[in-house]
Formats: C-alpha cells, sequence, structure tokens
C-alpha cells in the first residue's frame, strides 16, 4: 500500500512539474498589440523608456521571404527578451535564439533571455516573415520587446514596451523564386549548434571565387580569432570554430568577399 502511495505522489508531483512549464512556455506567447496586451506577466505598466523598433525590408513579392531584426534598449538592460507577430505572413526562424509556440504560428518569442552586454548597450533578434497570401495588399509586423533584471523573478522591476507597427508593402508575383536582401553570389548561414559548447560549425557558399576571411568578435567589437583569410575559389565551405579558453557570452562572425560582408551572432554557454 505505501509504494502505491509512492507512485501515485511521485506520478502528481511529475504532471505538476508538465503543467507549471506549459504554463511558463504558454506565458511566453500572446505579448504583441496584434494578439495580446504586453508582458503582463512581468508587470502591467508599459515602460516607454524602453525603446523596441523593427528593421527590415518594407516591401516584399508573395511567395518572398525578408529578413528583419528587432532591436530593444533601455530598461534595466540586464536580460533580454521579444515577441514579434504577423497578421497575414508567416513568421519564419532564421536561428536558433527563437522559437514557435505550436499554439500561436504566426508568433516568435525567445528560446532563452538573451544578456545585455553593458546596460547601455543594444540587443537584437533576428527573423524572417514570409508572404504567403496573394490577395492582400499589406502587412504589419507587431512587436514587443521585454527589458528584465536577471533574477528569474517575473516582477515589477522588469520593463516592456511595444515597439512602433512596422508596415509590409505586398507586391504582385513575379516569376522570381525567393528574393532575399543578399547578394546572389554570397550565402552565410547561421552556425549549429547554437548556443555551442566549447565547439560549433559555420558554413557558407559562393558562386564565384574571391579573396574571403571569416573572423570572430567579441561583444566589444575586438577580434578574437582569424578562421580564414585566403582565396578561395566558387563552392560550398564549412569550419569548426573552436571557443576552448574563451569566457561565456555573445560572439559575432564575420564573412567578408570582395563587396559582400554579413555579420551573424552565436553565443557560447559553458
Amino acid at each position: 500500500m505505501r509504494v502505491n502511495y509512492l507512485l501515485a505522489f511521485l506520478f502528481l508531483a511529475f504532471v505538476s512539474v508538465i503543467v507549471i512549464a506549459s504554463v511558463d512556455e504558454i506565458n511566453l506567447i500572446g505579448c504583441t498589440e496584434l494578439n495580446g496586451q504586453g508582458c503582463v506577466c512581468h508587470t502591467v505598466e508599459r515602460d516607454y523608456s524602453v525603446n523596441v523598433w523593427v528593421e527590415g525590408p518594407e516591401s516584399l513579392y508573395v511567395g518572398q521571404t525578408g529578413i528583419y531584426k528587432m532591436f530593444m534598449a533601455g530598461g534595466p538592460a540586464e536580460g533580454g527578451g521579444y515577441n514579434v507577430a504577423g497578421r497575414f505572413g508567416e513568421m519564419v526562424l532564421v536561428d536558433s535564439f527563437s522559437f514557435q509556440h505550436p499554439l500561436s504560428m504566426n508568433e516568435l518569442t525567445q528560446a532563452f533571455s538573451l544578456p545585455f552586454p553593458t546596460p547601455q548597450d543594444t540587443i537584437y533578434w533576428e527573423f524572417g516573415y514570409k508572404v504567403l497570401d496573394s490577395s492582400i495588399l499589406s502587412d504589419t509586423i507587431y512587436s514587443c520587446g521585454l527589458s528584465l533584471v536577471w533574477d528569474s523573478i517575473p516582477d515589477f522591476h522588469d520593463r516592456w514596451n511595444f515597439g512602433p507597427k512596422f508596415p509590409i508593402t505586398i507586391l504582385a508575383a513575379t516569376n522570381i523564386n525567393d528574393q532575399s536582401n543578399q547578394p546572389d553570389n554570397f550565402v552565410l548561414y547561421q552556425n549549429y549548434p547554437n548556443p555551442f559548447n566549447p565547439s560549433t560549425k559555420i558554413s557558407w557558399q559562393s558562386s564565384i571565387g574571391s579573396q574571403q576571411s571569416l573572423k570572430i568578435y567579441n561583444v566589444n567589437g575586438k577580434e578574437v580569432g582569424t578562421i580564414l583569410d585566403d582565396y578561395k575559389p566558387a563552392g560550398s565551405y564549412e569550419v569548426r570554430f573552436n571557443a576552448e579558453g574563451l569566457p561565456s557570452g555573445i560572439y559575432f562572425y564575420k564573412l567578408e568577399a570582395g563587396d559582400f560582408s554579413e555579420t551573424k551572432k552565436m553565443i557560447l554557454l559553458k
């Protein structure tokens, strides 16, 4: 009988953990002006000292995916979270900093909080938006940023604000497939895995040969490693970056090749 009581207790404890985890996860969605009232699980008040904004293409063709960034600064600025949502289009994951909840497919939120290097810095998340409906002429990206005190306690010390609504003009479909903001000659991919410890893979492709450099920088802009600085013919490439000896934190890798230059961020967690 005692064994049965013990098994019942363990089962209830397990279910409780699952329910609590699900509630916490659901609390991360429904925070934009499109589908919610902000990050009210932290504080009801909207704080205008937190600056949130979206940058990216202002017009897209039907079927095209645009790459956007949501920036945030101000507030306690120890850590940050975000939400972005579109009314008609598809929100597209482009890195492992974000996730798409199955209960809200037109919204993206953070997979984990990102650190601010200093309270005076600006952080951002990258995401994609894809036009699906050829019958609409415009859409809007809604955003919300949470600047928090990194103590794992959602309370009034954390501050949030909506970003200005970002309008997108939908253009008539053309014969192109999927346009992008990057030149056709080069594509730099997100590193994998990300976050990583202690190594990660960085890959890219080029359709022309050129002098190419791939360098690693810390959040202060200091170069901490050069992976490549050489002429490379057209092709697909993959290198492994080993961060052994570097402290945990946000790093950036930058590919330069002729007129092409692109930077992506990655997180080292030890």
